[in-house]
């Protein structure tokens, strides 16, 4: 009855008691591989090590930037010493000793000493006497200038013109006034030219051309119509029979 409950017993475990022999190997190779682990022995090594003492380098000095350089103020230059004049000391007189003998009154005056004598200042610079200015030049005037520049154009115009000669001129013997007008260059060449104001008569009208041609014209003065190359004029021509 006994044998009969054991063997259900191990039938139903009969799987964990397979492995209970392998569970038992494994401990025992782990307990033998700890044991092993904890025989261990430390190995020396009898190599020499050598310590050098050797001091500290010493700290790397401080880098200092220079300061920027204080601008110095600027140097007013002092006014010169004025020189001094030193008074002129005239030579002090030798003295003139008496021969009176003293007065044996003891109340009697001593001559006083002679005054020292005076500084004599030297004279005070003079200064020169400032130059007179110069009296004003008179300019001289444009406008009369012109006017007389003009004058003598006409005077020299009426001075050469010539009165008409030929058959026509003696049988109609024309007589009048004829303006014309020409223009001059500074140097008094001639530029142009033109009838202005006829005389009604074309003799005494070409007559009035061949004199203005004749001419010779002297330069512009200077100070004359400034800023102008050329200028126009006119003049007017009288013609008589008989006046040449």
């Amino acid at each position: 009855m006994q044998a009969i409950m054991t063997m259900p017993f191990f039938y139903r475990f009969r799987d964990a008691l397979a492995t209970l022999p392998s569970i038992i190997i494994l401990a025992i190779l782990i307990f033998a591989g700890i044991q092993k682990a904890v025989k261990i022995q430390p190995h020396a090594d009898d190599s020499l090590v050598q310590i050098a003492l050797t001091e500290p380098e010493p700290p790397a000095p401080p880098v200092t930037t220079p300061a920027p350089p204080t601008p110095t103020p600027p140097q007013v230059a002092k006014p010169l010493p004025v020189p001094v004049m030193q008074p002129i000391r005239q030579p002090t007189p030798p003295q003139t000793v008496s021969a009176t003998p003293l007065s044996n009154n003891p109340s009697a005056e001593v001559a006083a000493p002679p005054a020292p004598p005076k500084a004599v200042a030297a004279p005070a610079a003079v200064a020169p006497p400032a130059p007179e200015p110069a009296p004003p030049v008179a300019k001289p005037n444009n406008a009369s200038i012109e006017a007389g520049y003009i004058a003598k154009l006409r005077a020299h115009l009426n001075s050469i013109k010539r009165y008409p000669t030929g058959r026509e001129a003696s049988q109609q013997r024309p007589q009048g006034k004829v303006k014309v007008w020409f223009v001059l260059n500074r140097d008094g060449t001639l530029v142009e030219q033109g009838i202005e104001e006829s005389a009604n008569s074309m003799l005494l009208d070409e007559a009035a051309r061949k004199t203005i041609n004749r001419a010779t014209f002297s330069a512009f003065p200077e100070s004359s119509w400034a800023g102008e190359a050329t200028h126009r004029f006119s003049a007017e021509l009288e013609f008589i029979p008989g006046a040449g």
